[in-house]
């Protein structure tokens, strides 16, 4: 299993998405030395940097410096990638040693994505952003990160073609809202992992439970870099089916705030599948 470090560089943000974990939690945004102490190596070899949007800290390349010196092997940035939109900045973060990209992409048009990032030209910026990403000569990695939501769902598929038509190695799908149930999103993650695996691209799903992966429980992320991580400030818990699925103790459950507006009538448990045997050793 890959795990990241994972550093918080600030709530600050060019874009207002409407889903927004950060925007409106009280973190503050650490200075310098305080993220230096932050870097210092533990059991991890890779690291990743994320917000708010890391690409509006002016000290963002010493940050990723710091890093590559102190030896991590992997430096990720999770970004909106507007900023790649001009190319001197983004020649600038691969010299500094970034090689790693996560892209946030919330639509396959600008009506839709602009809407969800209430930011006026934020997609024309962030596809020019993935259109240098894919010109770069080095040895880069793109996973393009799609949050999921109520009112763009039904557009996972074409966000998704309009990636890997831009030369992206991943595809996230990421729940972000609870107000959606899983029947109706799960035709769509089906189509959509379909169309990466007929196009040779990784697609993984991050927020849906096992039960509801039934059969795709390979493409579920949390199995390959664990449920851990400080950028989801969610909860979860197990429901009283629970107790009969085989992923008991792999998986973390549904959220809280799923349960309490939809309850749990919906789930049942994984009795058997053909890819238990091969996930629980990443657990072990």
């Amino acid at each position: 299993m890959l795990r990241y470090k994972e550093i918080f560089l600030g709530n600050r943000c060019n874009n207002k998405c409407l889903y927004c974990l950060y925007r409106r939690s009280d973190l503050l945004e650490p200075d310098f030395n305080t993220l230096t102490t932050g870097l210092k190596r533990g059991e991890e070899d890779s690291i990743a940097f994320y917000g708010g949007e890391p690409t509006l800290r002016n000290d963002l390349l010493d940050i990723i410096h710091t890093a590559k010196k102190i030896g991590y092997r992997r430096i990720k940035l999770i970004t909106n990638g507007q900023a790649f939109s001009d190319e001197q900045t983004l020649h600038q973060i691969v010299n500094a040693g970034c090689y790693l990209f996560e892209i946030k992409l919330w639509g396959s048009n600008p009506d839709l994505h602009d809407y969800l990032t209430q930011t006026s030209g934020s997609f024309w910026q962030t596809i020019q952003g993935l259109k240098n990403l894919q010109r770069l000569s080095c040895d880069k990695f793109i996973c393009l990160r799609i949050p999921i939501c109520n009112q763009n769902y039904a557009d996972i598929i074409s966000a998704s073609t309009t990636g890997i038509n831009l030369g992206i190695n991943r595809v996230v799908l990421s729940l972000q809202d609870q107000n959606l149930r899983f029947k109706d999103l799960l035709p769509h993650i089906k189509f959509a992992i379909n169309i990466s695996i007929l196009n040779r691209v990784w697609i993984l799903t991050e927020g849906l439970p096992f039960c509801v992966m039934q059969g795709l429980e390979h493409h579920i992320g949390e199995i390959y870099y664990g449920y851990g991580n400080t950028i989801n400030l969610k909860s979860y818990k197990h429901h009283k089916r629970c107790q009969d699925c085989i992923y008991r103790e792999t998986c973390r459950g549904i959220e809280v705030e799923y349960l309490t507006r939809f309850g749990d009538a919906e789930f049942s448990p994984v009795k058997v599948s053909k890819y238990s045997q091969d996930i629980r050793p990443l657990y072990e």
